[in-house]
C-alpha cells in the first residue's frame, strides 16, 4: 500500500540549505495559462502551453533579522566588525535580484526523485511579519520561477535521468546517489 508523501522538507536557495525546523506551509503553485473560445455552440478553454503562474511562497521561521544575508544577499550590507549586518530599501539606489537554483527535497529520502526544482528562482524582497506574545517571527517568502539560459522553469521529479540522483547545493546540479 502506498503512503504517499509526506514528511520533513529542506529547501536550498543556491547553497544555503534551510532546514525543515525553519519551515512551514510550502507552496509551490504552477498554472498553465488557458485560451478561450467563444462559439456559437458555447464556451471552450484549452490549455494554452505558457505559463500564468510560476512561484514557490513559503513560512521561514526567523532565527535572527542577519538570517536575512541568506534570503537577500543581493540587499544585504555586510558588517564592518564583529556585528551584525543590515538590508537597507533604498529609493536612491538600484538593487538586482540574481536568479537561483531553488530545491524543495524531502530529507528522509535518499534521491531527488520527488523534488520540486526551479532552474532560476528570484526572491522578492517583502519584509511581513507579526509580531506577537505567542507566536515564533515568521516571514512570507515568495520565489518568482523565471527561465533559465535552456528556457527551462520548473523541474517535477528526479534531475537525472540516467541514474538516480540527488541534488547537491554546493554544485548547484544533480549528483550520483553516494557521491
Amino acid at each position: 500500500m502506498n503512503e504517499g508523501l509526506g514528511g520533513a522538507v529542506e529547501i536550498a536557495i543556491g547553497e544555503l540549505v534551510i532546514p525543515a525546523d525553519l519551515l512551514s506551509e510550502i507552496t509551490p503553485e504552477f498554472t498553465e495559462g488557458a485560451r478561450e473560445k467563444n462559439t456559437l455552440a458555447g464556451t471552450f478553454n484549452r490549455p494554452s502551453g505558457t505559463l500564468d503562474t510560476a512561484q514557490l511562497t513559503f513560512q521561514l521561521y526567523l532565527p535572527s533579522i542577519d538570517y536575512l544575508k541568506d534570503i537577500f544577499p543581493d540587499r544585504y550590507n555586510a558588517p564592518a566588525g564583529n556585528t551584525t549586518g543590515n538590508i537597507i530599501w533604498d529609493t536612491n539606489n538600484c538593487a538586482t535580484v540574481s536568479g537561483v537554483p531553488v530545491n524543495v527535497h524531502y530529507t528522509c529520502e535518499g534521491d531527488d526523485a520527488n523534488d520540486v526544482h526551479i532552474y532560476n528562482g528570484r526572491i522578492a524582497m517583502s519584509f511581513n511579519p507579526t509580531y506577537n506574545q505567542t507566536d515564533d517571527l515568521t516571514l512570507e517568502v515568495t520565489v518568482h520561477a523565471l527561465p533559465d539560459e535552456q528556457g527551462r522553469v520548473f523541474r517535477l521529479g528526479t534531475g537525472d535521468l540516467t541514474q538516480e540522483s540527488i541534488w547537491d547545493p554546493a554544485t548547484g546540479t544533480s549528483v550520483p546517489v553516494g557521491s
